[in-house]
C-alpha cells in the first residue's frame, strides 16, 4: 500500500458514475477508483481543489494509455486549496507537464481527427498518459451539437472540437491562456464500424 497526499483536479461525468482525477505533489496524475476497481459514484464527495490523504495500490490490469488508475483503500479529507492559490500555481509547483498551443500538441502528437473535428487515438499510436493539462493559444468557444456541449478551437484545417464532460456549468468562452484539463475516454468502438479508440475530452478549466 502507498500513502499519498493529493489534490483533486477534475470530476467528470460517466454514464452512471464519476471519473475523478488527482495530482500528487511529485507531479503524477491519478484516476481514483474504489478498492474494487470501480469508478466513483455520481454523488462522490470528491470535489475539485480538495486535499486528501489516501492509501492505495496500483491497478494490476492497466491498459494503456490509462496508466493512472489506482484503487483507494482509505481516504481522509484534509482541507481545500486557499482561494489565493491558483490551480496553475499548484501545477507548476508540482512540476506537472503542461501542453501549450493547439490541440495537435496534446498526447504526444498521437491524436487523429475525424471529419467532424473530434480527436481520438487508436491502438497504432499510443501516448504515455491519458490525462493532462493544456494551455490553448486561442479561445475555446462553446457549441451545442446534438444537445451536447462541445468546445471548439479554430484551425486552418477546420474546427477541433472537444466534448465537455465536467461537472461545472459550461461557460460561453474559455479564454486563450487558460489552464484546462483534457483526458482520453476509455476504449470503445462504434458497434464494429470503427477501430477501437479513445476519444479526446475536455474535463474542466481553471479561471482562478
Amino acid at each position: 500500500m502507498v500513502l499519498q497526499q493529493i489534490v483533486i483536479v477534475s470530476k467528470t461525468h460517466m454514464s452512471n458514475a464519476a471519473c475523478v482525477g488527482a495530482l500528487t505533489s511529485d507531479g503524477n496524475f491519478l484516476r481514483l477508483l474504489d478498492e474494487y476497481g470501480n469508478n466513483q459514484p455520481k454523488n462522490t464527495g470528491f470535489e475539485v481543489r480538495q486535499i486528501w490523504d489516501i492509501e492505495f495500490k496500483k491497478r494490476t490490469n492497466l491498459k494503456p494509455p490509462h496508466v493512472e488508475d489506482i484503487l483507494i483503500t482509505k481516504k481522509e479529507l484534509k482541507g481545500e486549496l486557499k482561494d489565493e492559490i491558483s490551480m496553475l500555481q499548484i501545477v507548476e509547483r508540482f512540476n506537472a507537464p503542461i501542453w501549450r498551443g493547439s490541440p495537435d500538441t496534446l498526447f504526444d502528437g498521437c491524436l487523429l481527427w475525424s471529419n467532424s473535428g473530434s480527436g481520438y487515438i487508436s491502438e497504432e499510436g499510443m501516448p504515455s498518459q491519458s490525462v493532462g493539462f493544456w494551455i490553448p493559444d486561442m479561445n475555446l468557444t462553446k457549441r451545442i451539437v446534438f444537445d451536447k456541449v462541445r468546445y471548439s478551437y479554430p484551425n486552418i484545417n477546420g474546427w477541433r472540437s472537444l466534448p465537455y464532460v465536467g461537472y461545472a456549468d459550461p461557460i460561453e468562452i474559455i479564454p486563450s491562456g487558460t489552464l484546462v484539463r483534457v483526458s482520453l475516454a476509455r476504449w470503445w468502438d462504434r458497434n464494429g464500424e470503427t477501430e477501437f479508440r479513445c476519444s479526446l475530452q475536455l474535463s474542466g478549466w481553471y479561471l482562478d
